[in-house]
């Protein structure tokens, strides 16, 4: 699974893996990031169909993350750089040594039970690596993409 993350004003759009994507969210997080919650999709009227909304970041539904949103997790990804090592530091990680409560507290119970179902699909693979540690290197570059593009505004998770 992939997440297309797309500016409709500029039409300019950002891939990022799953990995990489619950990554910067955990990394934004740790930096200060409070989450405003995405809005429902533009295509479903929600409302009308009296369904609720979980307003989260970790699936691909179309949902659109609003310009104040945007803003702040670019603020908090910035303030994150000086910290992210330019190299790759040497790979700590051990296979099979995930556990349950590695999971980021502040992850809604929706995403915790996402995440968990979704453990096969490689995502196991980097829970224990921490985002400073993702993001060195050649991710770094990438990031600060990522923090322009934020600033552009609004956005949908595609």
């Amino acid at each position: 699974m992939s997440f297309d993350l797309v500016n409709q004003s500029t039409e300019i759009c950002r891939k990022f893996s799953r990995q990489s994507w619950a990554k910067t969210l955990e990394l934004a997080r740790s930096y200060g990031w409070q989450p405003i919650g995405t809005q429902p999709p533009a295509m479903l009227d929600f409302y009308a169909l009296e369904a609720e909304w979980s307003g989260g970041y970790l699936t691909n539904d179309g949902q659109v993350v609003n310009a104040e949103d945007a803003r702040l997790l670019a603020a908090a990804l910035e303030r994150s750089l000086a910290a992210i090592p330019d190299f790759n530091p040497p790979m700590i990680w051990e296979a099979g040594s995930w556990r349950e409560d590695d999971l980021p507290e502040w992850l809604s119970p929706a995403e915790r039970a996402m995440i968990e179902e979704t453990l096969q699909d490689g995502l196991l693979d980097i829970l224990g690596i921490h985002p400073i540690d993702f993001f060195a290197g050649e991710e770094k570059r990438r990031l600060k993409d990522f923090i322009r593009f934020c600033r552009l505004g609004s956005f949908e998770i595609l």
